[in-house]
């Protein structure tokens, strides 16, 4: 497992805070980024380049429910799907769609209401907690990685000032992908999505 730390996403609030008040990154291991997509219901024919900045501007600018986009980008085997402006790689059927026969692993902030983490196994939830109470956890295996858990501050005792932080460090420490500014900067592969998805607990 890589040996990430909070402190090595401090740049996500530092160069792109809009973002960082509300963003889904899902990871799952060996899918191509039109592979990933399509397994969220984006059909081939309507991929193109889309800019996140872009994105978040409209999400911001818009006067009720936002645009729904979806990005991908590839790093060390593992597609990273970005949802700006919505979360459906949380609803249960899509996350077991995602990581049908390999693996994904989620983290979700919405507006320090929710900071949430998931993995998920061929379709089966391994761990799911929020970041608010890490001690509180779902999933088959719940206490699989309490040791990454611990170190990099997810504990009831700690007082974390970037949650969201946290949750990307484990999330590197599970997958062994670093996520660094560049790898947001620029257009990416990705699509809009036609409806807004119902908000997911699990």
């Amino acid at each position: 497992m890589a040996v990430a730390c909070p402190g090595d996403y401090a740049w996500l609030r530092e160069t792109q805070p809009d973002l960082a008040e509300a963003y889904c990154l899902s990871y799952v291991r060996g899918l191509t980024k039109a592979e990933a997509l399509g397994r969220l219901g984006v059909a081939e024919r309507h991929l193109r380049c889309l800019p996140i900045a872009e994105a978040v501007e409209a999400g911001l600018s818009a006067e009720d429910i936002p645009p729904l986009t979806v990005h991908a980008l590839t790093v060390h085997g593992w597609t990273v799907v970005v949802e700006p402006t919505g979360c459906r790689a949380t609803r249960p059927e899509c996350y077991r769609q995602l990581s049908a026969e390999t693996e994904l692993v989620s983290v979700r902030v919405l507006m320090e209401q929710r900071c949430e983490f998931r993995w998920v196994v061929d379709g089966v939830l391994q761990t799911f907690f929020d970041a608010a109470t890490p001690a509180v956890r779902r999933g088959t295996r719940p206490d699989a990685l309490e040791d990454q858990m611990r170190a990099v501050g997810l504990t009831d005792e700690a007082d974390l000032p970037d949650p969201g932080a946290a949750l990307l460090a484990l999330a590197e420490r599970v997958t062994g992908v670093r996520i660094r500014p560049e790898h947001l900067d620029g257009p990416l592969l990705g699509a809009e999505l036609d409806a807004p998805a119902p908000l997911a607990r699990t």
